[in-house]
């Protein structure tokens, strides 16, 4: 973990280093990502064998309407989590409206992104289930020519799971290095 954050903070810096475009203020767009995921179940797995992270895979696509705003769709793998000695695969597919803060004609965004998804779960091919969540995530990222940026952004998605009296309030999320290409 710390090999990894290191990792994103040596290319952020190297980066920062470069000269800086101030990026397009509206086209379509897409991009994809990779990091490390978390899955919190509340409780719900007490008692087995629990292995709450793994790696996470995200691509994305979308419209920035102007400088400060755009959505966008989004397939995320948050990868496979070990529970009781089954996997259990986890991926959503969502969409996001986008707040952006750019930091001048300097080529540094702040973002933020509200949404909703749906996150399936696939338990070692034996049973799949799907539910609808509620998504949230900040990031930040860099543009080096008007049309690329590279960023890092962490994301989450939340949901209550209703089984056998019980009320769990179960997470999952994953924090990227991601690469976006503005047409």
């Amino acid at each position: 973990m710390v090999k990894r954050t290191l990792f994103i903070a040596v290319i952020l810096a190297a980066f920062t280093s470069a000269q800086a475009a101030e990026p397009l203020e509206r086209g379509g767009y897409f991009g994809g990502g990779g990091g490390t995921s978390l899955l919190d179940d509340d409780g719900g797995f007490s008692g087995l064998s629990f292995d709450d992270s793994d790696t996470t895979l995200m691509l994305f696509g979308g419209y920035k309407f102007f400088k400060y705003l755009s959505v966008e769709g989004r397939y995320t793998s948050f990868g496979s989590f070990e529970v009781g000695g089954l996997d259990l695969d986890v991926s959503a597919l969502s969409v996001h409206v986008v707040g952006i803060v750019p930091f001048g004609t300097s080529g540094w965004e702040l973002f933020g992104q509200l949404g909703f998804g749906n996150v399936q779960f696939e338990f070692e091919s034996i049973e799949d289930d799907d539910q609808t969540a509620a998504a949230g995530g900040i990031g930040i990222r860099f543009s080096p020519t008007p049309n690329f940026a590279i960023g890092i952004q962490t994301d989450v998605f939340v949901w209550e799971e209703d089984d056998f009296d019980s009320t769990s309030d179960i997470a999952v999320g994953g924090t990227a290095l991601t690469a976006r290409f503005i047409f």
